[in-house]
């Protein structure tokens, strides 16, 4: 049995309802007496943007066509929900069930662009866990970050406990195995981050030790002989089409209103100030 947030006194008295309701077509509706696993997909920014992000879609997809696994979604609030939340003392939840976010066993953050950082910490405050990884014990869902920020992650590695570097198809599978795994033989939290850093592309802040100059990064030094630096993952293929034949459609209009299809990732020009043409490389 879940928790289910109980949003029928708030929905009226906020300005876009249809943000924070679900129910889109080709949404699902996990079965909870069937899943031991459950993962909640966030976009630190509105809906109609998160909506408009189809790396969060192909997430939620593979996830969910995995047996007993779960991938729901949590967008940031606008500040007229945050206000009600807080006025009402009711936690930050996801939109297929209305579970409260505290209770999945991992937040995965989409990290899309730098001015959304301060957004990450409204929905960890909002769902009631401490913002630093390092004040958050057992009890406390694992927090990952991923996207394309993730390649500098320094200015927000102290709110994660992992963070993903490169294409995220493939390790956020090898991450719910470890995970899954790690929770089977009882290891603790330290433990479990021990193991996922063995996974190509897995960052895991509290394994390394930034130093600093002036206020300037200068250094990071590993805590772990074994564990010096992170290769970025890349996926050789985009992944199958089929992923996507069945998008979900918005119930608010998103700033991109049509359907995408990823037909190329990369860029072949190598512009300097394109953020998407430098890290996707190569291009496939």
């Amino acid at each position: 049995m879940i928790t289910k947030v109980n949003l029928d006194p708030i929905l009226p008295l906020v300005k876009k309802p249809g943000r924070y309701i679900g129910g889109e077509l080709n949404s699902v509706h996990p079965d909870y007496s069937q899943i031991d696993f459950s993962f909640a997909l966030v976009f630190p920014d509105l809906y109609e943007i998160g909506m408009s992000h189809q790396g969060l879609q192909i997430l939620y997809h593979i996830i969910n066509r995995q047996p007993g696994l779960a991938a729901e979604r949590c967008y940031a609030p606008d500040v007229d929900m945050e206000e009600q939340l807080r006025r009402h003392e009711l936690p930050l939840f996801s939109l297929e069930s209305r579970r409260p976010l505290a209770e999945f066993d991992v937040i995965g953050f989409t990290l899309p662009y730098e001015l959304c950082y301060t957004n990450i910490l409204t929905v960890l405050d909002l769902a009631g866990l401490p913002l630093r990884a390092e004040d958050r014990g057992d009890k406390f869902p694992l927090v990952i970050g991923g996207g394309a920020c993730s390649m500098n992650p320094e200015p927000v590695a102290d709110f994660f406990d992992l963070i993903v570097l490169g294409d995220g198809e493939e390790v956020i599978l090898d991450i719910i195995a470890t995970l899954r795994s790690a929770r089977e033989e009882g290891f603790s939290r330290a433990e479990t981050l021990l193991r996922c850093a063995e996974i190509q592309g897995v960052y895991v802040p509290s394994l390394f030790k930034p130093q600093y100059m002036d206020g300037q990064l200068t250094a990071i030094e590993p805590l772990k002989e074994e564990y010096t630096e992170v290769t970025r993952r890349i996926v050789p293929e985009l992944p199958p089409v089929e992923l996507l034949t069945h998008p979900l459609v918005p119930l608010v209009k998103p700033v991109h209103d049509r359907f995408g299809v990823e037909i190329a990732r990369g860029c072949t020009r190598g512009c300097r100030f394109c953020q998407a043409g430098m890290i996707y490389r190569p291009v496939r």
